[in-house]
């Protein structure tokens, strides 16, 4: 079994998503949603962390070491690293959501 971390910013991105689909679903169904979104995705992860498409959105900006678990109208972004076998969560997000906005607003508030 591979091990699986949760970054900072997929703790911030799972927070707002709960925070925003809040305001559609309610306050219980949005922690039930955020739980269900975190238990699978570390399941999955733990199981076979290979078994995900590459993000094509980030593969065509040449970002090829993260990869998406999709689960109905939400993606899930991780990057597996073979020699400590982990997978890290990097975010959790709306399907329509841009996996590249993503990154760029992420690289302007690390700067």
């Amino acid at each position: 079994m591979s091990k699986v971390a949760v970054t900072q910013l997929a703790a911030q991105t799972l927070s707002l998503l709960s925070r925003y689909m809040k305001e559609f679903i309610g306050s219980d169904e949005a922690l039930t949603l955020a739980t269900q979104l975190l238990q699978l995705s570390q399941q999955k992860l733990q199981d076979n962390p290979l078994q995900f498409p590459i993000c094509h959105e980030l593969e065509r900006l040449g970002v090829t070491d993260y990869r998406q678990i999709t689960v109905d109208k939400y993606k899930i972004l991780y990057r597996y690293e073979p020699r400590c076998d982990t997978a890290f969560i990097t975010a959790f997000m709306r399907q329509k959501q841009s996996a590249q906005q993503l990154l760029i607003d992420y690289s302007l508030l690390t700067l």
